[in-house]
């Protein structure tokens, strides 16, 4: 069975589907098959991943999966990542559940018997084929969000070091630790907590102290040296940084490997530390080997 982690946070602007999709792809560049599960009716991982909605060619999304409330739904929304095979060829190994708009009427459904479970019957059945999955989720704990938790075996949130995304983040974790079980999830655990969008500020510093006296072991740290694909030693940051570069791989609606240049190196050398650590963590010493 994948791993299945749904990223999470209570704010939105804190990087969760930068998270999403360029974890996805450093998982896919160490041989991982990696599910994206975009359970945002914004759509913006299915777009990012290459994925464009084509009103004369239309396609299964999300919206209809979780409507249809039936064991293994999903996999008939099931569609490759779009990425161009030359200049990201880790795409070939993510495969997507697309969202769309319309999914926001779903979130109305949480009354319906059995609606907090639909997403994981959704996934019943069909997804051994995966490593890792991971679910993209709106910034609220609503119904959608809901779902995706109960589908899930641990959540990772991103956070920016400010006072609002530490105070939602906090939120996140109690209501983990408060609902699981009424989730019908009770093994649902915070699996870490990483740290976006940092900028080398007193500010910045002061709020990351606080980060680490909350959650303590929960912060991922991804610093220390690394070697990028020419050869070269990096220093890599312990966190994600506040550089141009991720957003234009997030305009770009590619990975960040689809650059050759040295800002290229230094952030896909970042994210492929987190996804060392997510498979350290999360898929234990038999998959990391």
């Amino acid at each position: 069975m994948p791993h299945i982690t749904s990223i999470a946070n209570n704010k939105g602007g804190v990087a969760k589907t930068e998270i999403t999709c360029q974890l996805a792809a450093a998982l896919a560049r160490t041989g991982k098959r990696v599910l994206v599960v975009d359970m945002d009716p914004q759509a913006n991982a299915t777009r990012r991943l290459g994925i464009d909605w084509d009103p004369t060619n239309p396609f299964v999304t999300m919206s209809e999966v979780i409507a249809a409330a039936q064991d293994g739904a999903g996999e008939a929304a099931v569609l490759a990542c779009g990425w161009d095979a030359e200049s990201a060829p880790e795409g070939e190994r993510i495969d997507v559940l697309p969202s769309r708009f319309d999914l926001i009427n779903r979130e109305s459904e949480a009354g319906v018997v059995g609606a907090s479970r639909r997403l994981t019957k959704a996934l019943n059945g069909w997804i051994d084929s995966y490593d890792v999955v991971l679910i993209d989720t709106r910034p609220d704990l609503g119904h959608l969000v809901q779902m995706a938790l109960a589908a899930s075996d641990t959540v990772l949130i991103p956070c920016d070091p400010n006072f609002d995304s530490i105070e939602a983040a906090i939120r996140v974790r109690d209501f983990v630790s408060r609902h699981a079980a009424d989730l019908m999830n009770p093994d649902l655990r915070i699996a870490g907590l990483v740290v976006t969008r940092r900028r080398l500020t007193a500010e910045h510093d002061y709020q990351i102290d606080g980060l680490n006296q909350e959650f303590g072991e929960l912060v991922w740290k991804l610093g220390g040296l690394v070697k990028s694909e020419d050869g070269a030693e990096l220093l890599n940051p312990n966190f994600i940084p506040e550089w141009s570069r991720f957003a234009e791989a997030d305009a770009a609606a590619t990975s960040l490997n689809a650059w050759r240049d040295r800002n290229s190196r230094k952030t896909v050398a970042i994210y492929d530390a987190l996804a060392d650590r997510f498979i350290r963590s999360l898929l234990g010493s038999e998959a990391a080997a």
